[in-house]
């Protein structure tokens, strides 16, 4: 039997990434533990699998000429010695395993010559008998019943799962660090922002499952029902008030989302690489790894929210953060100041098309502000950036302004009274509208220039209003201070596409001397490359300060054997089902096939789980073995499932399907893997897109 590594799926889509294997390749060189522990982790998977195939072939007695991990394609392998009558090695294509016995071969175009060499061999039959095979070596695998076969077909799968039951049971013994289901941030216009659900927010239930935590969330949302939406229960410690809320799950970025982000702590990151970004790498004294804020102005904190309801009051002023530093003596605090982050600029004004959300119960719904409607003018004047729209209603808290609205194609004006905001509403999200917090409302942004700046970048570079990016690569200063070539592919921007934002929004903090090259088409299709560096706006403040902070966890442990045994079992029952829901909203068209994961995936996501540590390398280990059982027992010829089909075919008209029929499906199922395998290949290496806009 063979098993090919099965596709994972990923949860994320990258912003302006370098190519997928530059990256893999850099991880591993600075992670040999990690690596060394995902490869040993990854190939026990697998062993395990073609391990259950090989002990039930033994018992049934049949002979097993080879067990191999990778496949040794054109006698290419590491290594291999023979014991018995069985060649064990390792193959040179990483990308399974496989158990071979006599008279059985999952490669069609080898398959009958397989079946000639077990009917020539060993000791046959004299006579003719009743038997519906011809006559075969009583130690083939076709010479066997079809129980017997059913037995070896599935052994792979039942071994996956109970070894996934056992892994997952460990983890669960020496401990797992869950994420907890606060709220650090939302994504704007999403399903949790239409609800009003902000920073500081608690989920305290996820339909019937109380006390969740993160990957309950990730679960309910991925399996949940798209129409009907799922149940939140959202606790707000600010006012200690608590509602249930029932979220329609977005797809527009190929998986159901809510838009909820994990939550954060108030300690800056142990493993953090340099200084911080933007005006948080300017702090005074610097803030390190490993610092935990307790105060802000002298105000004692203990959330995040706290921290982002000081900073997002007024984005320009200095704090100064009361921090513990790791390893100092108990009690001992420095103060650091931390200074305000300019806002920077490209110096153009983009199209900001019709809202896209009005969130319950904002100003914006309260005045009548309706999703469709286009923004016009603000008090009388034109709208002006909508990047820079909320910044400027903050400082009109309480004040009525005046709306210039186009509904329908009729213009109208509402008046609107801005809220104050204490809470931070980032657009760091791909096809991401603007959050114009202040009002209640998520206004997507084309990249296509309505005005430029006299003095900007964009001006001195000749961007004319009425031309479009169509393309964005973002690069540093080398040491020397000359330009580096960019390293990523770039990301395109899409025509009706809310992309500009989270472009602006990476800009903030990045490191000084980074430059942005844009492909700008004009109106009548030509198109040419410039380079711009952003310029601070004098004057004006971004809210994120490029703080970053370690996320909140809760140690997930079980008392007794008995209770992780407990605890692992479900684990793999709800693995199992987000791999058939995965599977249903993938065949059902309800998320994009741009989410699977190929090998490079797999092994980048183990990568990342052994540095979690052990027990979450455990548990990926437990998703992984989940996916194996569940995607090879899927009804494809060549796949353990396939074989199952022609089994009970057999079963049931007492006579095997032909040997025509049987090689024809096999080439057709081995088509369909192949070309699986080579567009998750594609996916990987950065020659796809995983992003889909607008889905």
């Amino acid at each position: 039997m063979g098993a090919c590594v099965t596709v994972a799926m990923i949860q994320s889509v990258g912003l302006l990434a370098a190519w997928p294997g530059q990256r893999f390749v850099a991880w591993v060189a600075a992670h040999p533990v990690q690596t060394l522990q995902a490869i040993f982790g990854l190939g026990f998977v697998i062993f395990v699998h073609e391990l259950g195939h090989f002990l039930v072939a033994k018992a049934c007695g049949v002979k097993c000429e080879k067990f191999f991990l990778g496949f040794d394609v054109g006698g290419w392998k590491l290594c291999s010695f023979k014991w018995g009558e069985t060649e064990y090695g390792i193959g040179a294509l990483p990308l399974g395993g496989y158990v071979k016995m006599l008279g059985q071969d999952d490669n069609p175009g080898a398959a009958t010559a397989e079946s000639h060499r077990a009917r020539a061999s060993g000791d046959l039959p004299a006579e003719p008998t009743s038997d519906p095979h011809p006559a075969w070596d009583p130690r083939s695998y076709p010479a066997q019943s079809v129980p017997k076969r059913m037995a070896i077909i599935s052994a792979g799968v039942i071994m996956n799962v109970l070894f996934a039951v056992l892994m997952a049971s460990w983890a669960f013994g020496l401990g797992v660090r869950e994420l907890t289901c606060a709220v650090s941030g939302v994504r704007p216009g999403g399903a949790a922002w239409r609800a009003g659900i902000r920073t500081g927010d608690e989920i305290t239930a996820i339909g019937n499952r109380q006390d969740p935590i993160f990957s309950d969330l990730q679960k309910g949302v991925a399996l949940g029902d798209l129409s009907k939406g799922v149940d939140f229960t959202i606790h707000r410690p600010s006012d200690d008030s608590t509602r249930t809320v029932t979220l329609q799950p977005d797809t527009d970025l190929g998986a159901p989302t809510v838009g909820i982000t994990s939550p954060y702590s108030l300690t800056v990151p142990d493993g953090l690489a340099g200084e911080l970004p933007g005006a948080a790498g300017r702090a005074q004294p610097p803030l390190a790894a490993g610092d935990t804020i307790l105060s802000v102005d002298g105000q004692p904190i203990s959330r995040y929210d706290q921290l982002a309801a000081v900073l997002a009051s007024d984005p320009a002023r200095p704090v100064v953060l009361g921090v513990e530093r790791k390893g100092a003596r108990d009690g001992e605090r420095i103060d650091v100041v931390l200074p305000g982050q300019p806002r920077r600029s490209l110096g153009m004004v983009m199209t900001g098309l019709a809202v896209k959300a009005v969130q319950e119960g904002s100003p914006a719904a309260i005045a009548g502000l309706k999703v469709g409607d286009r923004l016009q003018s603000l008090d009388g004047e034109p709208l002006g950036d909508p990047l820079t729209l909320d910044l400027r209603l903050r400082g009109r808290t309480g004040q009525p302004v005046r709306l210039g609205v186009e509904r329908a194609g009729v213009d109208e004006e509402l008046t609107v009274t801005p809220r104050e905001v204490t809470w931070i509403e980032e657009t760091r999200m791909r096809a991401t509208p603007v959050s114009v917090a202040s009002l209640g409302i998520a206004i997507p942004v084309e990249a296509t220039v309505v005005a430029v700046d006299a003095d900007g970048p964009a001006a001195r570079a000749g961007i004319a209003p009425g031309e479009r990016i169509k393309k964005v690569w973002v690069f540093e200063k080398d040491a020397a201070g000359d330009d580096q070539a960019p390293e990523d592919p770039g990301m395109e921007i899409g025509a009706e596409v809310s992309d500009w934002p989270s472009v602006v929004a990476s800009l903030q903090t990045a490191p000084s001397g980074t430059r942005v090259r844009l492909r700008v088409g004009s109106p009548t299709g030509e198109e040419r490359t410039v380079d711009l560096e952003p310029a601070d706006v004098s004057g004006e403040f971004a809210v994120d300060r490029g703080l970053i902070f370690e996320p909140v966890y809760r140690i997930v442990r079980a008392a007794s054997f008995a209770g992780a045994m407990k605890r692992g079992a479900s684990k793999v029952k709800d693995d199992l089902s987000m791999v058939y829901g995965f599977l249903h909203k993938l065949t059902s068209n309800q998320i994009s096939p741009r989410l699977l994961g190929g090998p490079i995936e797999i092994a980048k996501q183990a990568g990342r789980s052994a540095e979690e540590g052990f027990s979450r390398l455990l548990l990926f280990l437990t998703m992984l073995s989940a996916n194996l059982a569940v995607v090879n027992f899927l009804p494809i010829p060549v796949l353990d499932g396939g074989h199952m089909v022609f089994l009970v075919y057999e079963w049931i008209r007492g006579k095997p399907p032909s040997e025509s029929v049987v090689i024809a499906l096999s080439y057709l199922g081995l088509i369909l893997i192949l070309s699986l395998m080579m567009f998750v290949f594609g996916l990987d290496l950065g020659l796809f897109s995983r992003f889909v806009p607008g889905r």
